[in-house]
């Protein structure tokens, strides 16, 4: 399980970059929202993964952050908008926590769910 949150730290620490001029008028997304996106956001990579092994047509890899950004608009929001919050959240570690904590618990439940089948 600590390799799953390291991978999820790592991940989101590689992919995030900053607009500051956009900040200003950028609003926060609820912990409760974001929590859903950044599961939603972990299930596009793993099968992004999954499909890149099988198909190596993509030379620059960038077949997930098409996902991402169909993830982003099915949850109406912005790339950018995502990348702000998940910054924030990441600067303040009892928030982040919780964030991390929520989705490693979804995970969990999902799993359980497909273990009961």
């Amino acid at each position: 399980m600590r390799n799953f949150i390291f991978l999820i730290i790592l991940f989101f620490s590689f992919a995030c970059n900053s607009n500051s001029s956009k900040k200003k008028e950028m609003k926060l997304i609820p912990i409760n929202e974001m929590r859903k996106l950044v599961w939603d956001v972990l299930k596009a990579d793993e099968y992004y993964v999954r499909i890149s092994v099988k198909d190596t047509i993509d030379p620059l890899q960038t077949g997930n952050l098409k996902l991402y950004d169909q993830v982003f608009k099915s949850h109406g929001i912005t790339k950018e908008q995502f990348y702000f919050s998940y910054k924030y959240y990441e600067s303040h570690p009892l928030q982040f926590k919780e964030l991390i904590d929520s989705v490693e618990s979804i995970a969990r439940f999902q799993r359980n769910l497909i273990l009961e089948k």
